[in-house]
């Protein structure tokens, strides 16, 4: 879950609909500028799923330390490793090429976003249970780049749509965590231009107001898109229990928060 406080209590957007809103910016992203890695429907499909592992979890989801609903980034290493294995499955069995990419993201956030966000880390430091899933995921990849055709060029092309991937699934936690909420200024790193593009070039995403982020460059196909997305809010209070949290989620209504993306 994707918690926040906001006024009048706790504001919480399940993953599941965090993914769905990834989906809508990714079928508007792309324009003269910024060039869609092709094929692009893995990516797209990788979007809509990358996050379907967390559907299980969400019906019944606990608390934090403090009672309160426990936020995405403060999950149990072991929890939180079986969620991405159970999204990287769910891609996967609709389609390999976006299982691969699913698995690429999963393994790239205990990697700072395989090295997007901070020095790749030492995966022999990592916890059993973590570097498992990083060697998987290498080897995974390896086999689907390898039956995708050119190795070379299919590795281009993974690296190209991972960053496109890391790009959707940040502009979406910018508007529904943290940032739009502060109205702080992030970044999302090393967008690619073109499938050669391996540096990629830095976005700035800031706020217009409490409903609205603009991008700088801008990288999508329209001058503005709705990118609504469902969320509840629950009573500021600690829950003693999984049922009691999980009442107030079930009480409150989902609403969809109009947001949107817009070029100045």
């Amino acid at each position: 879950m994707i918690v926040a406080r906001v006024p009048g209590g706790i504001r919480v957007v399940m993953q599941t609909d965090h993914q769905s809103q990834c989906g809508l910016i990714a079928a508007r992203w792309g324009n003269a500028q910024f060039a869609r890695p092709e094929p692009w429907d893995p990516v797209q499909l990788a979007a809509e799923w990358h996050d379907e592992g967390w559907r299980q979890w969400e019906r019944s989801p606990d608390a934090g330390p403090d009672g309160t609903p426990r936020d995405f980034i403060a999950m149990e290493t072991a929890d939180h490793m079986a969620i991405h294995r159970r999204s990287i499955a769910a891609a996967t069995d609709r389609d390999e090429v976006a299982g691969m990419l699913v698995g690429m993201h999963c393994a790239g956030l205990v990697q700072h976003r395989m090295g997007l966000d901070g020095p790749m880390p030492d995966v022999n430091a990592l916890p059993d249970v973590v570097r498992d899933l990083v060697q998987d995921e290498r080897a995974t990849r390896a086999r689907v780049e390898a039956a995708m055709g050119d190795s070379a060029g299919m590795a281009q092309w993974s690296w190209a749509a991972y960053r496109v991937l890391q790009a959707l699934d940040r502009l979406s936690l910018y508007l529904t965590w943290r940032g739009l909420l502060g109205h702080d200024q992030w970044t999302l790193h090393r967008v690619p231009r073109a499938l050669n593009d391996d540096d990629g070039i830095p976005i700035t995403v800031a706020a217009v107001d409490d409903r609205t982020c603009t991008l700088s460059p801008w990288p999508l196909a329209d001058d503005e898109v709705a990118v609504p997305v469902v969320a509840r809010t629950i009573p500021d209070r600690a829950y003693p229990d999984v049922a009691h949290l999980r009442g107030a989620i079930v009480a409150a209504d989902a609403t969809a928060l109009e947001l949107r993306i817009a070029r100045t």
